[in-house]
């Protein structure tokens, strides 16, 4: 079963600068990046920003991801160990993240048969 989702995260006060950092960071790697997919059996990974009215800066992660993937927390890879060095530096865990309701998903037929055979 492929797990499609969008949820929002907000960015600590004072971390945006190296909120940015990590997302420059991961751009900056990114076929070690891509690499560390596989294992995940992450099959799409997006990142948005958002600086909301609220002067507050966000992040929405989108991703579609089959089952039984290697979590990045028990990652021994080093985009992996960095990534998460960034995520408890920069995500602010007193907001409840927001997980955005999926209303459709429309994948091509050629690959749906790919995310559908691992």
């Amino acid at each position: 079963m492929t797990r499609i989702e969008l949820t929002r995260f907000r960015i600590k006060k004072g971390k945006e600068e190296k909120a940015q950092e990590w997302m420059d960071f991961l751009n900056s790697h990114h076929e070690d990046t891509v690499g560390t997919m596989d294992a995940e059996k992450m099959f799409v990974e997006t990142v948005f920003a958002e600086k909301a009215e609220d002067g507050c800066m966000y992040f929405y992660w989108y991703s579609i991801q089959g089952e039984g993937g290697q979590p990045v927390e028990e990652s021994e890879n080093y985009i992996d160990k960095k990534h998460n060095e960034y995520w408890d530096e920069c995500i602010d865990e007193t907001y409840k993240p927001v997980d955005m309701r999926l209303e459709e998903s429309l994948i091509a037929p050629n690959i749906n048969k790919i995310v559908n055979k691992k």
